[in-house]
């Protein structure tokens, strides 16, 4: 298990690790959210404990690189190609077809596979999916063809929907089935809607 504290880059208090006087760094500056960092129990020790070692610029300079390596990790990429933003979404539509098709209802009550695995599979896997690829397909619409464009559309109708049924248990809202022809977004230069 993970512990983590909250820790002050500049000290609450004038007299802490890092002192600056209060005429130079106000109250309301310390408590700000941008003068924290968080921090493993023995590095907040350590480093509290050596505050020339570790001076407030170095410990703003960690913040931001992990800041910064956080954006790139769940920000949604723009491509150039339309294979680079295929072999993006690859992974995430193989892993979804994978799953329906072992745990994925055929009809209303289950005629195969497993409903609480699918209910499973389907809040932990899916969701997130599914919005990982809409978010890539959003942020490169300039790659898509115009009648994958309509397609963006229907699909989208259908992750929200999903939701409500799979995560919220919420029947009323539709249920748009999955635009099969998804699979082949920015395969080729034509998709049909089917």
């Amino acid at each position: 298990m993970d512990f983590a504290e909250l820790a002050h880059i500049i000290p609450a208090s004038p007299g802490g690790p890092r002192g600056i006087p209060l005429s130079e760094v106000s109250a309301e500056a310390r408590a700000h959210h941008s003068n924290l960092i968080l921090l493993c129990a023995n590095c907040h020790t350590t480093i509290d404990k050596a505050p020339t070692s570790y001076p407030a610029d170095m410990l703003c300079d960690w913040k931001q690189e992990r800041v910064d390596e956080i954006h790139v990790a769940v920000s949604t990429p723009v491509f150039q190609t339309r294979a680079e933003a295929r072999a993006h979404i690859q992974g995430s539509l193989d892993e979804n077809a994978v799953i329906h098709a072992r745990y994925g209802p055929v009809g209303d009550p289950y005629q195969r596979g497993d409903s609480i695995l699918w209910l499973r599979h389907a809040r932990s896997t899916i969701v997130p999916n599914n919005r990982r690829v809409l978010r890539v397909l959003d942020a490169n619409r300039h790659l898509l063809m115009p009648e994958e464009q309509r397609l963006v559309a229907i699909y989208r109708l259908h992750v929200e929907q999903f939701e409500n049924r799979h995560v919220l248990d919420d029947f009323t809202t539709g249920t748009e089935r999955f635009p099969e022809a998804i699979q082949r977004v920015f395969l080729d230069g034509r998709t049909n809607q089917t």
